[in-house]
């Protein structure tokens, strides 16, 4: 058996390689293009700060995919979000209303970004020249409706990351990405810290409480004061992951996935696994389907 492992320069898509027409059936494609629904892809399930994107990252200079597809923020620039605004000149930075805008879609298509998946299309000529003969990858979709969706696509193997919100909220605090913007109540005094109970007074107020214990929260508010982490950031992190629990759980994904693709989907745990370790699990996985 093939190990997978290519020694191919990865081909990374841009957000205008793809399309979805919602007027077609899924696993169809206008004429000159072509639909990925039966092409062999990794998908990857999870929510922010699961550490995905480093995952796609090491798994792309690993050799073991072909190609990755734009990830979820482009798909949804391009795709969902002028669908909801009526407005593809529009552009949402801020994430609590980009949560909210993929509810709404997620509403009208109850698939969310699995009903995206199962319509995306790709020119015939990319599809046959650069994308054939190896996995592609996609990250990702969240919670149970992405998740049943997806599952309807034959040849994918799902990558499901998981990590505790303590740890979701240390990395989205420290990692410096400007996407990670949330509004935040005005006038809220952000600009120094005078120690960890800045940090647990920001936590709190950001109803990081719901998700995790007061023990658990004081030692992320001590970590976080030991980095030196900016508040604002910190204050954004806590309210992306609150706001993004009240639409996602990677648990009742996670047994979707054990109901209809048992033998398609590996778990990971990043908490403490380091990005090689994952990257084996994932790539050792796509040895064993071919």
């Amino acid at each position: 058996m093939s190990s997978g492992i290519s020694t191919d320069p990865v081909i990374w898509l841009s957000a205008e390689d793809v399309a979805a027409d919602f007027s077609l059936p899924p696993g169809t494609a206008p004429a000159g293009r072509q639909s990925l629904a039966t092409a062999r892809m990794v998908i990857f399930v999870g929510l922010t700060g699961s550490g995905k994107s480093a995952t796609v990252d090491a798994l792309a200079q690993g050799g073991a995919v072909r190609a990755v597809l734009p990830d979820r923020r482009a798909v949804t620039d391009r795709i969902i979000l002028p669908a909801m605004t009526g407005d593809p000149a529009r552009r949402v930075s801020d994430r609590i209303e980009r949560f909210r805008l993929t509810a709404a879609f997620r509403d009208a298509h109850p698939g969310g970004m699995g009903d995206v998946l199962e319509r995306l299309t790709v020119d015939q000529t990319t599809a046959r020249e650069r994308l054939a003969g190896g996995w592609l990858v996609f990250d990702g979709v969240r919670g149970p409706a992405e998740t049943a969706a997806a599952a309807r696509l034959p040849n994918a193997v799902f990558a499901v990351l998981v990590a505790p919100p303590e740890v979701r909220v240390a990395r989205l605090s420290l990692r410096g990405d400007p996407f990670d913007r949330a509004s935040l109540a005005a006038g809220e005094p952000l600009e120094e810290s005078g120690g960890a109970s800045d940090y647990l007074r920001v936590l709190r107020e950001h109803e990081v409480g719901t998700l995790m214990s007061e023990a658990t929260m004081g030692r992320l508010a001590r970590l976080l004061a030991e980095a030196d982490a900016d508040l604002t950031a910190v204050a954004s992190a806590a309210a992306i992951v609150v706001e993004e629990s009240r639409y996602y759980d990677t648990s009742e994904a996670i047994a979707v996935l054990k109901d209809l693709a048992p033998g398609r989907t590996v778990i990971v745990d990043t908490a403490d696994t380091p990005v090689a370790e994952v990257v084996a699990a994932i790539s050792a996985r796509l040895s064993r389907a071919g």
